[in-house]
């Protein structure tokens, strides 16, 4: 059994005793004030005061209650146990364009989603190639690194939003730049490509330089097209959070358009291959490319996503806190 949160057990490990400590000396203060009340003996047999004997089994009823309930918010789980993979595979690095632009809904239900399912349906295919993601828009940085953990590689492309860049605009040259560092610091490009997930929309004009980047580097990209050469509007919220949509610096709506010429560009320079997604199948020649990459031994620590079994002491804790008021109900019992 592991722990999604073991920084409870510490909090644990000083609550347990310290809350001892604290039991014992209250019952040394009752047992003194029943001294200077009366003769213990007599009270005993005139009072239904409860026995010391009741109250410290109450007390460790409720003690043993809390200390379940630490243990539960420290989540337990079953199935998560690391363990060194060895597999024969690449890496893969998924380029995850996160510009105000992917919130178009020409694609349904947006770019942006698409590009994840996009994203999720390759690796898929590969199960025993390493992934990563780098997200950008106006700036670019390392999400995840290569990793053979796909779980892990879900959960952070399942959170990836526009919100995490704080310039809304597209700059390809500083999203190559992440991506020849991170193959250069963690990866080995001779057995690993990159797969550019975007509508194209080149805003800082830097296309020529990402491409140049990526071929010093020698990164064979591959690029999925988003959205429609028609274009579509931005949906946002007003100032007043009702639905509206985008407008330049002068008022006017900003419509947003696949520009499939720039992920041409970039995936026939690269060595690699454009599609434009229509759905799951539209990305199956990138999957036949990419499994035909030069494989090698890679190792990693994997955690399999493990079973909650936070219920289990906190339906304890609950059963001890029932015995506990129960017991407080026979007063002259023990």
């Amino acid at each position: 059994m592991t722990f999604a949160e073991p920084a409870y057990l510490l909090v644990l490990a000083l609550l347990v005793p310290i809350a001892a400590i604290g039991l014992t000396r209250g019952e040394r203060r009752a047992r003194d004030d029943l001294v200077r009340f009366g003769e213990p003996a007599l009270l005993a047999r005139s009072s239904s005061l409860p026995t010391a004997r009741g109250r410290f089994a109450r007390w460790g009823l409720a003690l043993a209650a809390m200390a379940l309930l630490v243990v539960g918010l420290a989540r337990p789980q079953l199935g998560a146990e690391r363990s060194v993979v060895q597999r024969s595979g690449g890496d893969v690095l998924f380029l995850l364009d996160l510009s105000r632009s992917m919130m178009a809904e020409d694609v349904a239900p947006s770019r942006l989603a698409a590009a994840k399912r996009a994203a999720a349906v390759i690796a898929g295919a590969l199960p025993d190639d390493r992934v990563g993601v780098i997200v950008f828009g106006g700036s670019a940085f390392l999400q995840l690194p290569p990793t053979l953990d796909h779980s892990t590689f879900r959960l952070f492309l399942d959170a990836a939003s526009t919100t995490q860049i704080p310039d809304a605009a597209t700059e390809f040259e500083g999203a190559a730049s992440v991506t020849a560092a991170a193959f250069a610091r963690g990866a080995d490009v001779r057995y690993g490509a990159a797969v550019l997930l975007s509508d194209g929309e080149d805003v800082e004009g830097k296309l020529y330089g990402a491409i140049g980047t990526l071929k010093a580097a020698r990164i064979r990209t591959f690029a999925v097209g988003f959205g429609t050469p028609e274009g579509a509007t931005i949906p946002e919220r007003d100032a007043h959070g009702a639905p509206a949509v985008h407008r330049d610096w002068a008022g006017r709506v900003v419509v947003t358009r696949l520009v499939e010429d720039n992920l041409r560009d970039i995936a026939r320079e690269t060595g690699g291959r454009y599609v434009r997604w229509s759905g799951d199948a539209s990305v199956a020649p990138i999957i036949a490319a990419l499994a035909d990459l030069r494989r090698r031994e890679v190792a990693a620590r994997a955690t399999p996503p493990g079973a909650e079994r936070f219920q289990w002491p906190l339906a304890l804790a609950l059963g001890l806190l029932v015995a506990e008021a129960a017991l407080g109900r026979k007063r002259g019992a023990w």
